[in-house]
């Protein structure tokens, strides 16, 4: 079976280092797009035409293509029998590629020859316009980006390797102008395409980049992720009642499963409207054992008590501070486990994550942990459909740097209630849509 991987995303996002590393494991060739574009501005420069003369450069694909090979499974990009590959990727080849791209001749040439490239054998090609226009039909498509800042920082560092002297004002300021540029010209922008899976990587390290494609390719060709975590064998029970459940009496639909398969820790978070929650919101987290907080009362009942242990649940007063469940919830996400969370303490009448318990924000500004968002758009009932999404993960980083106090813990209940708005505002979307 032949698949192709659409990578796109801004300068300095880390594509062509990551793809390289995600074809590597994957047996399959990687395409570096950006690289062609990259020596056809390297040589266009060299035959002293402007890259602002759009029939000069149009005129010259006519005659002068980049051609790609592969050496140990590593592209080597050529252009009039050039190896440019080691350089052409400094700041004065980066703005020529960027401006000299924008004109109509020159993508369309370039994606004819992606495309060709593309149809012989299973392919993951990277750069700013593959899964909108180069594979608009892509198996999968993700979008890589990461804050301006953290980009600059990055492409920085691979100058400050090779020699070169830019400051990191000067490559900020260039990545800057490159993200205004890509994204506003008027050939092919630089977009996610609709169907993409956004992937942001400023809190990343490569290798947790490259872990986190792995499995969303893999989820995609139908291949779950390996879970690193063995989950005892009533928590396997049940997981498996209520999967027989939700994909019969009671249906459920699950949207962006992907980010669902984050690296623990993290903190899951859920709206709250009935008693099946848990189960809901749990059920796709299948690489984890979640260590759900819930109400002390069900710990009254010996039985349930005895059941809600085995399966690592952490009581908490919900009337009050409690320590000792922040404590144990603390401990969960340092053992490296995943923390799951109903911010609202009791089921919600009205409104979705209006009223908060302000235990979350303490507990995710002290982890440091990403937060999940995962919505539920109804009550579950017999045959009646319910939708769960689950929201890009919730970096509290900078709002920690300025310590646990009330202002903080109030950023923190803000930025989670805003995430809950926007996927309201999705479900709401698809509704109309259908």
């Amino acid at each position: 079976m032949i698949y192709t991987i659409a990578v796109d995303g801004p300068v300095g996002a880390g594509k062509s280092s990551v793809a390289d590393e995600v074809a590597r494991r994957l047996g399959i060739l990687h395409l570096d797009t950006g690289a062609m574009y990259r020596a056809f501005a390297w040589y266009a420069l060299k035959q002293g035409i402007s890259m602002e003369d759009e029939q000069a450069l149009t005129a010259l694909t006519e005659k002068m293509m980049p051609e790609v090979c592969y050496e140990n499974g590593s592209q080597r990009t050529i252009i009039d029998g050039q190896d440019v590959t080691d350089f052409i990727r400094t700041p004065e080849i980066s703005m020529a590629t960027s401006t000299s791209s924008k004109f109509a001749g020159v993508r369309k040439a370039m994606v004819r020859q992606q495309q060709a490239l593309a149809k012989k054998q299973s392919m993951l090609l990277d750069g700013r316009d593959i899964g909108t226009v180069v594979l608009p039909d892509a198996t999968i498509k993700i979008y890589l980006t990461a804050s301006a800042e953290v980009r600059a920082k990055r492409r920085f560092d691979e100058l400050q390797k090779k020699g070169d002297p830019s400051t990191y004002e000067e490559v900020l300021a260039d990545v800057i102008r490159r993200d205004e540029q890509d994204t506003t010209r008027k050939v092919d922008p630089l977009r996610p395409a609709e169907d993409a899976q956004i992937l942001d990587s400023s809190d990343m390290t490569q290798e947790q980049v490259v872990e986190d494609m792995l499995r969303r390719i893999n989820l995609k060709l139908g291949k779950k992720p390996a879970p690193p975590e063995e989950k005892n064998g009533l928590y396997r029970f049940v997981r498996a009642v209520f999967g027989l459940l939700f994909k019969t009496v009671l249906p459920v639909t699950y949207h962006h499963l992907e980010r669902a398969q984050l690296d623990a820790p993290y903190i899951l978070l859920g709206n709250h409207s009935h008693m099946f929650d848990p189960m809901l919101i749990g059920y796709p987290v299948f690489r984890y054992n979640i260590r759900f907080m819930s109400k002390k009362e069900l710990m009254n009942n010996a039985i349930l008590k005895f059941l809600l242990e085995k399966i690592k649940i952490i009581p908490v007063d919900r009337h009050n501070m409690d320590m000792g469940a922040v404590r144990a919830s603390l401990k969960a996400l340092k053992d490296g486990h995943v923390l799951g969370i109903f911010p609202e303490g009791t089921r919600h009448k009205e409104g979705v994550m209006q009223d908060m318990e302000s235990g979350v924000s303490m507990i995710a500004l002290r982890s440091g942990c990403r937060l999940l968002p995962a919505y539920i758009s109804d009550k579950p009932a017999l045959f009646k459909r319910v939708h769960v999404y689950f929201g890009d993960p919730i970096s509290l980083k900078d709002i920690a740097a300025g310590g646990i106090n009330k202002e903080t813990c109030d950023q923190t209940m803000e930025r989670i209630s805003k995430a809950y708005r926007e996927l309201v505002e999705e479900h709401q979307k698809y509704l109309a849509g259908r």
